[in-house]
């Protein structure tokens, strides 16, 4: 358990303080072998959580409700974020790590946007149901809140006409 408390640390690190937008994009990671030590794993993990979670879970957003407004969408994108700092953040990692483990034990040349679309398939799939959890949640309490707003209005107007 010691690694993974390491391991969370150093990749909470790497994912706060990394600027997305001046990583390099080949396209490809190569390895030197075919086998990948849990060091470098947990490294290239955590890139791959901070390079690819957004898109993924505004992609997801996109997918489950179709057009949202910005305000609606980011606000979706924060609670599914809260859920996963809070309860999946290790568990993800360390799917990932094990995922890319497994994949240099037989190849040393990776597709990186193969390899997130087809072989983090279940971690996808969980950020589409988180997605869906929290979207229809804050989309639940905003009806509510324009439904008492409406109440507000006719209350407003009856007691107007009295």
């Amino acid at each position: 358990m010691g690694n993974l408390k390491i391991m969370a640390a150093y990749c909470a690190e790497v994912i706060d303080t990394m600027d997305i937008n001046e990583l390099e994009d080949s396209g490809v990671l190569e390895a030197e072998s075919e086998e990948m030590d849990n060091h470098t794993a947990e490294l290239i993990a955590g890139w791959l959580v901070a390079k690819y979670r957004s898109r993924l879970i505004y992609d997801s957003i996109d997918e489950v409700f179709g057009e949202l407004s910005d305000d609606d969408r980011d606000a979706v994108y924060e609670s599914v974020c809260d859920i996963i700092s809070s309860r999946y953040k290790l568990r993800h990692l360390e799917y990932i790590k094990n995922k890319l483990i497994d994949f240099f034990e037989y190849d040393t040349k990776m597709n990186i946007d193969g390899f997130v679309n087809f072989r983090l398939k279940a971690y996808k799939d969980e950020l589409k149901i988180l997605v869906e959890e929290c979207g229809s949640d804050i989309l639940s309490e905003r009806e509510i809140m324009d439904y008492a707003d409406i109440l507000d209005i006719i209350n407003l107007i009856l007691s107007r006409d009295r």
